[in-house]
């Protein structure tokens, strides 16, 4: 975009007509207008009128002082508070020639900071002002994030992050023709992985800091980017055809190529596509990459969902083994649990899901543990009193898994349990323990 003098002449024409009570007259001394207009910068907020009179002064000596110092002689900071200025009087104006021009000047201030000092989240702040604007120099747009946002990474701001997939869809996927829409799809899906990094990083460090207000930042950038990413990538049909053009086009760099892969497995279990031939053949470029963990988890998700359990069994429980205390270790317990409980090994499942300690996966892991007791009941117990009874300690597994968490009804299982008559019937009271020998444990009668 070139910056034109019509702008700083219009900027001091306007405010030459407006008149300024501040003003003496005094003429063109650089260094007295640049002083005088970081002094009319208001630094407390009192009503509009004084604020819209404060900011109109300043704007006024700023852009004396563009004609006073010359261009050559202005600095990066000059051209932030020309923006700071201009972006308030924006706020404080309705008339449309008016908010034209100060629009114009918020755009001249950018483009003129860029020349003094390369600074990456100036630059993307450029394009987000951009995009907010509705500008239709879609390729510019394209330029200023590239040059940014790659750069910073996970020090850009969860605003720019989430403006610039804006861009990627609205601009550019939304208006791509015929094979270039597939082109534009495949880009927002790279840059959907490699932004969502950038924020699962930021997220980490910000949590790590206990920075309350860039946590929530970061979460709403990650569910921002998720959201739309949906849009893009509407089921496993759209996602897997893409994916299977990248089997081809993977970097050769092993740690490169580990980390494309995983990334692409990633979003497939994201869409469920873990029973698609595409799936398994990333699944299988893995494991000969490097027989991790995360490449056996993956490797169990294909076998079970094309109903191969024990090949499922068998790579989630080397997961398991290979993470030994890592990160991951409650996931794929979690995964080997729900293998399990699926193919009807009860007992298994529920040892595994009691294996289960830390916070994020405690209520699904104790919500297995309820259905297995449940799935279990009539075959554990000496009468029905007894077998019903189960019933009662599944609810306690579904009630302390709602507390860790997890979403279920509480009331789950009750219609099982004994009632009233059968409780009479075997001499019980309500509010009394009750053990359940094939667990272990005592539930209360209710």
């Amino acid at each position: 975009m070139k910056i034109k003098k019509s702008i700083i002449l219009a900027v001091l024409t306007l405010f030459t007509s407006i008149g300024v009570s501040a003003q003496d007259g005094a003429g063109d001394d650089c260094a007295k207008f640049r002083s005088l207009y970081f002094q009319y910068i208001p630094q407390t907020t009192t009503d509009d009128e004084s604020m819209r009179k404060q900011y109109r002064d300043a704007a006024n000596f700023w852009a004396q002082a563009i004609t006073a110092c010359g261009m050559e002689n202005l600095d990066a900071k000059f051209f932030y508070n020309g923006k700071y200025i201009y972006n308030n009087l924006v706020k404080y104006t309705e008339d449309s020639v008016q908010l034209k021009n100060f629009n114009d000047t918020i755009v001249f201030c950018f483009e003129s900071r860029m020349k003094v000092e390369n600074d990456p989240s100036w630059t993307a702040d450029y394009a987000t002002y951009l995009v907010g604007q509705g500008s239709t120099d879609y390729d510019k747009i394209d330029q200023l994030y590239k040059e940014s946002i790659h750069k910073l990474k996970s020090e850009s701001s969860a605003t720019d992050i989430m403006y610039y997939f804006k861009h990627l869809i609205m601009n550019k996927f939304n208006s791509a023709k015929g094979d270039e829409k597939e082109v534009a799809r495949t880009e927002v899906i790279d840059e959907y992985i490699v932004l969502s990094e950038y924020v699962s990083e930021a997220h980490k460090k910000a949590k790590a800091e206990a920075n309350e207000n860039s946590v929530a930042r970061s979460a709403q950038a990650r569910d921002y980017l998720d959201k739309y990413f949906l849009l893009i990538a509407k089921d496993c049909d759209i996602l897997t055809e893409v994916f299977a053009k990248k089997l081809a086009t993977l970097p050769q760099e092993k740690a490169e190529k580990l980390a494309k892969v995983n990334s692409y497995l990633g979003l497939m279990d994201q869409k469920q596509c873990q029973s698609t031939a595409v799936y398994g053949q990333f699944v299988d470029t893995l494991i000969l990459l490097e027989p991790t963990a995360d490449a056996y988890y993956f490797g169990a998700s294909y076998a079970s969902s094309n109903g191969n359990s024990s090949k499922a069994f068998k790579y989630y429980e080397k997961a398991v083994e290979m993470e030994g205390d890592g990160p991951n270790k409650d996931k794929y317990l979690l995964s080997l649990a729900n293998a399990q409980y699926k193919a009807g090994s009860y007992k298994s499942a529920y040892n595994t899901a009691k294996k289960i300690n830390g916070d994020e996966f405690k209520g699904d892991a104790l919500l297995i543990c309820a259905n297995v007791i449940a799935a279990t009941a009539n075959d554990c117990g000496d009468t029905t009193f007894d077998r019903k009874a189960n019933n009662w300690l599944a609810n306690d597994y579904v009630n302390r898994a709602i507390s860790a968490g997890a979403s279920a009804s509480s009331g789950k299982f009750l219609d099982r349990a004994p009632d009233t008559g059968d409780i009479f019937e075997a001499g019980k009271a309500k509010g009394g323990s009750h053990l359940c020998a094939c667990w272990g444990e005592s539930t209360t009668i209710r």
